[in-house]
């Protein structure tokens, strides 16, 4: 059913908008999903305009920022999830250094992107309080984010020996995944 609710949204069509039985059936879905119930069938429909609502405009701003597909899709299809990927490389300027980082790294950024639409979806309906997306560091892992952009220490903490390691570690893989002139192989 998730799959069913996806909607392309190409370059040739800014426009395209989804059909209110689209919108309709997605709310339902999400609704039973969550658990949630209203007391009145005029509390469902005001539920029902926002989460329409929050919906066209996480589609909008998605659109917006360069990408072909509806944010709310949250079971992509592969073909859609490595076309996004192939998208993101080349507005992020990733060169991997091999077939195998390549397929790892995108590993991480299906898993991430997957996290993104999960997230937007409770935002459309008003569960989760902020719209995510994806930016430049949505190949990397966790651990891998916090050794990259993590430079503020606080103060009276002191990394032991084996955590700069495992910084140090972690930073030579990265070296090695990224092929220049990628933004990471610096």
């Amino acid at each position: 059913a998730a799959a069913a609710a996806a909607t392309s949204n190409t370059s040739d069509n800014v426009h395209n908008e989804r059909s209110e039985e689209e919108t309709r059936r997605i709310f339902l879905e999400w609704k039973a999903e969550l658990g949630k119930t209203y007391s009145s069938l005029a509390e469902e429909e005001r539920a029902y305009d926002m989460f329409k609502h929050r919906l066209h405009d996480i589609d909008q701003w998605w659109h917006k920022s360069g990408y072909s597909a509806w944010s709310w899709d949250r079971e992509r299809s592969e073909e859609e999830t490595r076309r996004i990927f192939a998208e993101w490389m080349a507005t992020n300027d990733k060169i991997y250094s091999s077939i195998d980082h390549e397929e790892h790294r995108y590993a991480i950024f299906k898993d991430a992107l997957r996290q993104v639409d999960r997230n937007n979806a409770g935002y459309a309906l008003g569960v989760d309080t902020n719209h995510q997306g994806i930016n430049g560091f949505t190949d990397l892992s966790l651990e891998e984010f916090n050794v990259v952009c993590s430079g503020f220490i606080p103060e009276g903490f002191e990394p032991s020996p084996a955590d700069l390691r495992r910084d140090a570690e972690i930073q030579e893989r990265l070296r090695l995944v990224y092929a220049p002139p990628s933004l990471w192989a610096h």
